[in-house]
């Protein structure tokens, strides 16, 4: 089976993936992609990570939304590349995560995976969403940030998930049609959304 998370930014995706990796026994996809794709593309994982998603944060890459889910370290900034190489890259990870879906027994995080993958019997697509309070109270912990500057962090990324959705896949971020499941991480918490997709999988195993 293929499990494909996608999140609002602060709604727990990093450790619910993770999760249900444990649970199911199933290799999590997220930091080695752009450590696989920088080496495809002879550049470093940093570049592949800044340049995944329109307007990528700091804040954003340390969450693990586009690289490692542990914090950066400062390193000298890496050359930035042409233009043309984000359409490449983006296909890159797109084969990517096609080649590793083939294999089966994967959760991949982030990435708009469910789109790229689109309908097969073997893909479970889930959705976390939050309450906005609970998740600015993740952010302002997990970075010490005053309520202004993370909320404004909050509404940016989010905005560069949706419009990377839309623009290239044509798909509306969080539409409910588009996923076999929704969870709210702040009604159920981690381990409660853990179990619920873990749950799923297993029953869509079985049938």
């Amino acid at each position: 089976m293929i499990v494909t998370i996608s999140r609002e930014y602060g709604a727990a995706g990093i450790a619910v993936a993770q999760g249900v990796a444990d649970a199911l026994g199933y290799e999590l996809l997220a930091e080695e992609l752009p450590k696989t794709v920088a080496a495809r593309l002879g550049t470093s994982a940093d570049e592949i990570a800044s340049r995944a998603t329109t307007s990528a944060s700091f804040t954003e890459r340390v969450l693990g939304g586009l690289g490692a889910g542990t914090a950066e370290v400062a390193t000298p900034a890496t050359p930035r590349l042409p233009g043309d190489f984000d359409e490449t890259m983006r296909r890159e990870i797109e084969r990517t995560i096609r080649e590793r879906a083939e294999r089966g027994n994967v959760v991949i995080l982030g990435r708009n995976a469910a789109a790229v993958l689109g309908r097969r019997p073997d893909l479970v697509r889930v959705f976390l969403t939050a309450e906005r309070e609970w998740r600015l109270a993740r952010v302002m912990g997990a970075f010490g940030l005053e309520r202004t500057a993370a909320l404004a962090e909050l509404e940016r990324v989010d905005a560069a998930r949706r419009r990377l959705a839309k623009d290239r896949y044509r798909v509306a971020f969080g539409d409910a049609r588009f996923y076999d499941l929704v969870i709210d991480t702040s009604r159920f918490g981690v381990e409660g959304a853990i179990e619920i997709v873990a749950g799923a999988v297993r029953a869509a195993e079985r049938a």
